[in-house]
């Protein structure tokens, strides 16, 4: 799948959020949800406001890094999020395994699975359908870079595809 020029292409891992640009461009955001959980959001279960606020900061800090960088991101006809903390959020959000082809992720939906994970213990977190259990910790810190993100930018929908989905 060749996205449109000028798409942003999201590739969300451990400690960092590749941003490739169709037609061109590519940055790397250092920061991702596992490092949001080592670092801002600690320990605490559930975390803390505190914690979250400055934990969403820190995303949104970094994307503003990239907008003096390369201002026309602000623009982008599209955003795609990818790889497997991008597909957890998606399937706790629709609750099922498996997340249909061509997903978009809303953001008042995004809204949403973050005010509902974020107030859970890890032990009841694990009960939410569609959370794979490797994703029990991490899910939050995904939440706060999608969210983040998604704030930044001004962006209502993403959409969401595996990391193999050959979009470039």
């Amino acid at each position: 799948m060749n996205p449109p020029p000028g798409t942003l292409i999201l590739h969300i891992a451990d400690a960092t959020v590749h941003v490739e640009v169709a037609g061109g461009g590519s940055y790397v955001l250092p920061i991702g949800p596992v490092s949001l959980i080592s670092g801002p959001l600690g320990d605490a279960d559930p975390p803390s406001p505190v914690e979250l606020t400055n934990a969403l900061g820190f995303v949104q800090d970094h994307v503003d890094d990239l907008v003096i960088e390369s201002p026309s991101v602000v623009a982008a006809p599209s955003v795609i999020a990818m790889g497997d903390h991008a597909m957890a959020l998606a399937r706790v959000e629709i609750g099922a395994d498996i997340v249909p082809e061509g997903y978009e992720l809303h953001r008042a939906d995004a809204d949403e699975v973050f005010r509902t994970l974020v107030t859970e213990t890890k032990a009841a977190r694990r009960f939410n359908p569609g959370l794979d259990p490797a994703h029990v910790v991490s899910i939050v810190g995904t939440c706060c870079v999608i969210l983040g993100i998604m704030r930044r930018l001004d962006l209502q929908q993403l959409h969401i595809a595996p990391a193999d989905d050959g979009i470039h």
